[in-house]
């Protein structure tokens, strides 16, 4: 195959890679979090998590963090790292050609799950959901698991010694206060 035409296989590839992570996290996630805690709410009979206009504020604050964590984090992938972030169970869409550990990368080693789980608290708070709010942690743990046992293992075959010192230093969820220089 020619460059120009691995190139444009990279970019159709990374196309697909931003549809997919949209339909999924940004459609279908979101759907299936507000039925499962509106479901819950009403079989276990929790009332209304708070007002209306303190919910729609912490929402409206929470969604935008996690997204523009997700939107940054996903801009480095695709273009510092030169692939796609799309993966399941090990298997990426596009792997990305470089470890990217600066922007948000220098702060935590997966600020797209923290960005989502940003947008499911937002979530939670706008449908006023108490469920909402006690699934997210749940929900954390198997992203943890799916991060631990296929995520970061693919990672440190790629990357081998750099990715290994890389995740020595730079915490997996919760943001360091300064970023980490290698």
């Amino acid at each position: 195959m020619t460059r120009q035409g691995s190139r444009a296989v990279r970019r159709h590839r990374i196309i697909v890679g931003v549809l997919l992570s949209v339909v999924t996290f940004g459609v279908l996630l979101p759907i299936t979090f507000v039925l499962l805690s509106k479901w819950l709410d009403m079989t276990l009979g929790f009332p209304p998590l708070t007002s209306e206009d303190i919910a729609t504020i912490v929402a409206a604050f929470c969604i935008f963090v996690g997204i523009l964590w997700i939107t940054w984090a996903y801009s480095y992938l695709v273009f510092i790292g030169k692939g796609s972030p799309v993966e399941a169970f090990g298997m990426a869409l596009e792997p990305t050609q470089a470890l990217v550990t600066f922007g948000p990368y220098a702060y935590l080693r997966h600020p797209m799950t923290f960005g989502i789980l940003w947008v499911l608290v937002g979530t939670a708070f706008y449908i006023r959901s108490i469920s909402g709010l006690i699934l997210i942690p749940i929900l954390a743990l198997a992203a943890w698991a799916h991060i631990v046992i296929w995520e970061e293992k693919g990672l440190e075959r790629r990357f081998g010694a750099e990715y290994k010192r890389y995740r020595e230093n730079v915490p997996a969820l919760i943001p360091r206060l300064k970023p980490y220089e290698p």
